[in-house]
């Protein structure tokens, strides 16, 4: 039995937007805000923080915020914070007017929810081209000259790279930089960027993904069959296939999973997913399956074994304090649990500072 749980496609557009602080650009642009210099790095960054965690909570109706930071105001706190850091970073090109402009971009309604999801900024919040040549170390895009930071899984540092293209190798979306998605067929640790399909197109699990709000349905992966871009369901108690065989599944971004309506069977209906606090339980209740739990603000299902259907909520670390990115606790966002040894998921949570990256 398969369940439709939470979508990857919550936490990348946080680092878009903050990389852009310096994300292919979305066509609109919008007026600039009037030249001025006594604009702080602190005010331009709490005003694009706030437009992006309203973009967040309107777009995921508010299931994304609740997920990931648990209220608007640490969203808004937190992202601010990542942004001041990295206007004051060697090499960037943003600038307290660039945020400014980028803030708003953010609220107008020709930039929609499926750009957000999929990391397709507008113009006014894709990072202007840095000082930083390919292969110097950087911690935010508007620091590059190519106008890409690469940085690993884990790590809050990385260096200057080309702007990933279609086919270039990656583990997570994020590896793809702007306007692409990591493809990786099941069972793989990694895969290729690919441009999102949209709605009516060919689609295939693993190597051609459907823009955000799509469910790519009568693919067969071991096959290559492709399947088609459909609208995922929205509504509550809306039929749905979580195996997407011959009609689409429920939206996660909307915080929707497919309950299936019996054992042996992938069909059913879209539920609510219930978020909870750390210390209660989380994953798949009742057998056969009856709702679906994660965590609130930042926590972590750990499960004693993969294969449980059920886990504990573990809330975050604080920042500086011990973490474990498999076995928890986690870290909250936009703070990373960076190993202390290689090959290791223990670390420490270490908040995303570009300054420090040299």
């Amino acid at each position: 039995m398969m369940v439709s749980l939470t979508s990857a496609r919550l936490v990348p557009v946080l680092a878009l937007a903050l990389a852009a602080c310096g994300s292919s650009s979305h066509s609109k642009t919008t007026d600039a805000p009037p030249a001025d210099a006594a604009l702080s790095a602190q005010q331009a960054c709490m005003d694009v923080a706030q437009a992006d965690c309203t973009k967040r909570m309107t777009c995921s109706n508010s299931f994304g915020l609740d997920r990931i930071f648990g209220s608007e105001s640490v969203c808004v706190t937190r992202t601010a914070a990542q942004c001041v850091a990295a206007l004051a970073a060697t090499g960037t090109a943003a600038t307290p007017q660039t945020r400014e402009a980028c803030a708003l971009d953010l609220p107008m309604p020709d930039y929609t929810c499926v750009d957000w999801f999929d990391g397709a900024p507008t113009a006014a919040c894709t990072p202007p081209a840095g000082m930083l040549a390919a292969g110097t170390a950087c911690g935010a895009s508007a620091q590059c000259a190519s106008t890409f930071c690469e940085i690993g899984a884990n790590a809050v540092c990385g260096t200057c790279q080309p702007l990933p293209a279609v086919g270039a190798t990656c583990t997570v979306d994020a590896d793809c930089g702007r306007d692409l998605a990591c493809a990786v067929p099941t069972g793989a640790t990694s895969g290729k960027c690919a441009m999102y399909a949209a709605q009516s197109a060919p689609c295939l699990t693993g190597s051609q993904p459907c823009q955000a709000g799509l469910s790519c349905v009568g693919d067969n992966e071991l096959k290559a069959t492709t399947g088609t871009c459909m609208p995922a369901v929205t509504a509550v108690n809306g039929a749905c296939d979580s195996a997407r065989k011959t009609i689409a599944s429920c939206d996660p971004t909307q915080g929707l999973a497919c309950i299936p309506s019996g054992a042996g069977v992938t069909t059913g209906t879209c539920q609510t997913i219930d978020l909870v606090a750390a210390g209660q339980t989380c994953g798949l209740i009742g057998t056969p399956a009856t709702s679906v739990t994660d965590c609130a603000a930042g926590g972590l299902c750990v499960k004693a074994r993969p294969t449980d259907r059920t886990g504990t909520c573990v809330a975050p670390a604080a920042d500086g304090a011990a973490c474990d990115s498999a076995l928890g606790p986690p870290c909250l966002a936009p703070s990373q649990c960076v190993p202390t040894a290689a090959g290791s998921t223990a670390g420490t949570c270490t908040v995303s500072d570009a300054t420090m990256c040299h």
